[in-house]
C-alpha cells in the first residue's frame, strides 16, 4: 500500500481525481468477492462430515479424513468419537451474481475440532487461495473487469451444533489477502488490499476492505447481491441493502 501511495502521488498531477473512485470501485469489487467465498466457506463447514459441501454449478474434487482425540485416523465419522475433520477442496467455478460474473477457483484446507462426544459448537481453522478470472463488475459505479487472486486464513470460527440453515458461525475471523490487476488507459496496475470478516452469530458478519466498512449476507443465494455496504447492519446510517 505504502508503494501504491508512492504511484498515485507521482501521477497526482496526470491523474487528479482518479485515484479515489479506482479505490471504491477496488474496495467494493473485492468485497463482494470475498462475501461470495464467505458463504462457501460456512456452507463446507456445515457439510465437513460429508467431505465439505459442493453448492450448484461447482465442480472439483475434495476430501476428509476423520480422528479420534489420540489423532488416530478414523475410517468413517462417528458421532461420539470423532474429536476433528480434516477436509480439502479444490472448487471451480462459473458464477453470476447481481452486478458480478467470473471464473472463479479456490482451495481449501480445513481443520474442525472440538467433535468428540456430544457437541455444542464446532472451531474451525484452516488456509485457502483463490484465482479469478474475467472478473467483470457493474453498479452506478460503472463497468470494469478484473483479474484477482488471492489468499485466506481461517481463525477460530465458531459454528453452534446442531447446524442448520439459520445457524452462522457466533465468532472467529477470516482474514484475505488480495491483489487485483487494474487496465486503465494509464496502463496496467496492481493493487493489494486487507480484508477481514468478523462473525458474530447472525447472518450479517462484519467485513473491512483495508478498514473501509461492508457486510456480508450469508443468507444470499446465488445470482443475489451476497454484501451491503456501509457500516454494520442495524448500526445508525448503515446500509441495509446493496
Amino acid at each position: 500500500m505504502a508503494c501504491a501511495a508512492l504511484v498515485l502521488t507521482a501521477c497526482g498531477d496526470d491523474e487528479p481525481t482518479s485515484a479515489p473512485s479506482l479505490d471504491a470501485t477496488i474496495d467494493a469489487d473485492l468485497a463482494m468477492v470475498s462475501a461470495d467465498a464467505t458463504i462457501e466457506d460456512v456452507h463446507a463447514l456445515r457439510d465437513a462430515r460429508n467431505g465439505g459441501s459442493f453448492m450448484a454449478e461447482r465442480s472439483g474434487s475434495r476430501s476428509v479424513q476423520f480422528f479420534d482425540a489420540m489423532g488416530t485416523e478414523q475410517a468413517e465419522y462417528d458421532e461420539l468419537t470423532t474429536e476433528s475433520i480434516y477436509l480439502t477442496m479444490e472448487m471451480d467455478r462459473e458464477i453470476e451474481r447481481d452486478g458480478w460474473s467470473a471464473s472463479v477457483s479456490r482451495t481449501r484446507e480445513m481443520t474442525v475440532s472440538g467433535l468428540e462426544g456430544v457437541e455444542t459448537s464446532r472451531i474451525v481453522n484452516g488456509t485457502g487461495s483463490e484465482e479469478i478470472t474475467r472478473s467483470r463488475h457493474s453498479d452506478d459505479r460503472g463497468f470494469r473487469t478484473r483479474e484477482i487472486t488471492g489468499t485466506r486464513t481461517i481463525e477460530d470460527v465458531v459454528h453452534p451444533v446442531p447446524m442448520d440453515e439459520n445457524s452462522w458461525p457466533l465468532s472467529g475471523t477470516i482474514t484475505r489477502n488480495m491483489t487485483v490487476t487494474v487496465t486503465t488507459d494509464q496502463g496496467t496496475r496492481t493493487h493489494s488490499r486487507e480484508v477481514i470478516i468478523i462473525f458474530n452469530g447472525t447472518q450479517f458478519p462484519e467485513m473491512t476492505v483495508d478498514g473501509e466498512p461492508f457486510e456480508v449476507d450469508l443468507g444470499a443465494r446465488d445470482h443475489e447481491r451476497p454484501f451491503h455496504e456501509g457500516r454494520p447492519h442495524g448500526e445508525p446510517g448503515g446500509h441495509m441493502g446493496g
